[in-house]
């Protein structure tokens, strides 16, 4: 598998730079793919939300409403003769847990995203879960603290506010500053973790103990056998989910039967949802033109 990993300031840069980014790698897989090879399709993972036409009606933690990203993009790519399409990041990694991950044959399965927003992809009775809009699955501005920190959609204390990899960022260090790249800044909170720094620890037990409240909300709501976690929440796991299990287990009304799990497919998970979307048209016997 081909993969390549750009730290980009999508929520400061304007519309037009990301589109013109996201055409750029676009244009320099196609040519690592070659010509001899067809590409089936191009998915974009976006953290927010997503019609079905690919447009974004609102993404607070890049600073969007109203994007047709999906459209935008084939102009930029000339309209490339392949599927240009768009889904939540969230769908995505579902999408790939469902195929590539451990839990491949669970029927009932959440992934929570771990990053700039907190979304949950949602497989129920063995199917994607979309909603009547598309919009299934944005719990990231679900409230989980009426006091708690202020949030990008202008409301306080909703879980991309408390969980989201900035939000942690902040909490646990301090000092750092705004981020473009965060996977310098989760891997020093590891660090710290592993050498018993007192204050980040304190810091992941409480942070667990919010993720175990959203998980049990959203197993109230869907009854899922297992919510796999991923991105920042997947790598900080081996903090965060002593206290998530005790939260889930404290706030079941009945034995809690579902599983809070780390993924096991790392920052690749959207990517690898986007490529097993792009196959499922194919699988469907949709090829495409040319």
């Amino acid at each position: 598998m081909l993969t390549w990993r750009r730290a980009f300031p999508a929520a400061t840069a304007a519309r037009g730079e990301t589109v013109k980014a996201l055409a750029a790698l676009t244009r320099r897989a196609v040519t690592r793919v070659g010509a001899d090879r067809t590409v089936l399709g191009l998915t974009i993972a976006v953290p927010g939300l997503v019609d079905p036409d690919g447009a974004v009606p609102a993404a607070p933690a890049l600073g969007w409403r109203g994007v047709p990203l999906a459209a935008s993009v084939r102009r930029a790519l000339r309209d490339p003769g392949f599927p240009v399409a768009v889904d939540t990041e969230a769908n995505l990694a579902v999408l790939a847990e469902r195929r590539h991950g451990p839990y491949a044959a669970t029927t009932d399965l959440i992934h929570l995203t771990g990053g700039p927003a907190i979304g949950a992809g949602l497989i129920s009775a063995g199917r994607l879960l979309r909603g009547g809009r598309g919009f299934a699955g944005d719990v990231g501005h679900l409230p989980l603290a009426a006091d708690g920190p202020a949030c990008d959609c202008g409301r306080r204390g909703c879980l991309t506010a408390l969980l989201g990899v900035d939000a942690v960022i902040r909490r646990l260090l301090p000092g750092a500053g705004p981020v473009t790249d965060h996977l310098p800044e989760v891997e020093r909170i590891q660090a710290l973790a592993r050498a018993g720094d007192e204050p980040v620890r304190t810091g992941l037990t409480e942070i667990g103990r919010l993720l175990g409240q959203a998980a049990s909300v959203l197993s109230g709501l869907l009854d899922p056998e297992v919510v796999v976690v991923g991105g920042h929440l997947a790598a900080l796991a081996p903090w965060l989910l002593p206290a998530a299990h005790a939260e889930l287990a404290a706030r079941a009304p009945v034995p809690p039967g579902v599983r809070l799990e780390a993924s096991t497919l790392g920052s690749a998970a959207g990517a690898l949802g986007g490529a097993t979307a792009a196959l499922a048209t194919v699988e469907a016997g949709r090829l495409p033109a040319g």
